[in-house]
């Protein structure tokens, strides 16, 4: 029998993992061409010379120095290079422009920024079971936040460019039909209040989040139609002191930031305030259980949540926990395609 071409070998395991601890690098040099805007600059201007960005697209870099750091993102794919030293916009240039509807442009300069600094203390984190940010920052993390208002502005463009995927599967899987009001706790611009609105004209929406907020994401998310207008109110309010009163009480990647006792009570002011039956839907990963080790990105996002704040990801006997808890029982879990592996869990009042 013709041998007509070698076996295809798979790379010796320490290429693996060489390749696997370089992904930090990769994180970086993405996310920093990310925030001096040279996708921006790219997807107006065409492919360009390193030079050329800083001199015309107003990129503030050593050219030099920029060309180095476009070769690395080159070689992952996020622009083009070619022989004469021009960089050209791919599909994942684009969506790390501001424009892109798929951005997560602020999503990924988090990531590769503050988030970044947090994670060289994971060591410590794992040692002793506690968030390290106040070692970092300072602070805790939502302190940090509200001390700094550009800052928190930033989380929440992040939390934007996160939620669209998320907030997709909520208008396919959640019907709202009948429903009087819905508060979105914890719903930060309210994006997801106001595509609620739109899809239902008989919809009223409450959006409570931090009282800093409030005016930042009115100033920055205006609602132009008033017959959307008209039906939206925003709170700044403590969620775990009450929450407004509502048929259907939504959080979109709450729960994970807190400890089980924080979330039943937060749990608990829902169910107080609820009208009637009605219904908590929580927007948030579910890991698969203990012997599963799919590659899910929720595994590293729990990893994120150690580091941070003295939240997790949580199984799906650990979420059934939570709403037995707080008087609820939940009736689905719903998968949906978004960053980070996110399903929908809903539930209604146990009696």
């Amino acid at each position: 029998m013709e041998i007509t071409g070698a076996a295809v070998q798979s790379p010796p395991p320490q290429a693996v993992v060489m390749q696997m601890v370089m992904g930090a690098w990769v994180t970086k040099v993405i996310s920093e061409a990310t925030r001096m805007g040279v996708p921006d600059v790219v997807q107006k201007h065409g492919p360009m010379r390193a030079s050329e960005m800083v001199d015309i697209g107003g990129v503030s870099a050593a050219p030099d120095a920029l060309e180095r750091l476009l070769r690395a993102c080159a070689s992952v794919g996020v622009f083009t290079e070619d022989a004469t030293g021009r960089f050209g916009p791919t599909p994942l240039s684009e969506v790390l422009t501001s424009n892109s509807p798929g951005s997560v442009k602020k999503l990924v300069e988090a990531i590769g920024g503050p988030w970044y600094r947090a994670w060289t203390e994971l060591l410590e984190a794992v040692r002793t079971g506690k968030p390290q940010v106040r070692k970092v920052f300072g602070m805790e993390w939502w302190d940090y936040l509200n001390a700094n208002p550009k800052e928190l502005e930033d989380f929440a463009e992040a939390m934007k460019a996160n939620s669209q995927n998320s907030l997709r599967g909520v208008l396919e899987h959640c019907e709202f039909t009948g429903v009087g009001r819905v508060a979105d706790i914890g719903g930060g611009y309210g994006h997801l209040a106001v595509a609620l609105l739109e899809k239902y004209p008989d919809l009223r929406a409450t959006v409570m989040d931090v009282p800093e907020l409030i005016p930042v994401a009115q100033e920055r998310f205006p609602v132009s139609d008033p017959a959307v207008a008209g039906r939206l109110e925003y709170v700044g309010g403590d969620m775990f002191e009450s929450v407004p009163p509502a048929d259907a009480y939504i959080m979109k990647h709450i729960i994970h930031d807190w400890d089980d006792a924080r979330n039943i009570r937060l749990l608990e002011n829902c169910r107080q305030s609820m009208l009637g039956d009605g219904r908590m839907i929580c927007v948030d990963a579910v890991l698969p259980p203990m012997g599963n080790a799919d590659g899910t990105p929720a595994k590293l996002l729990d990893i994120l949540m150690l580091v941070f704040i003295p939240g997790k990801e949580r199984t799906r006997d650990q979420w059934a926990h939570l709403y037995r808890s707080a008087g609820f029982e939940i009736r689905s879990i719903t998968p949906i395609h978004d960053n980070f592996g996110t399903s929908i869990v809903e539930g209604v009042k146990r009696h």
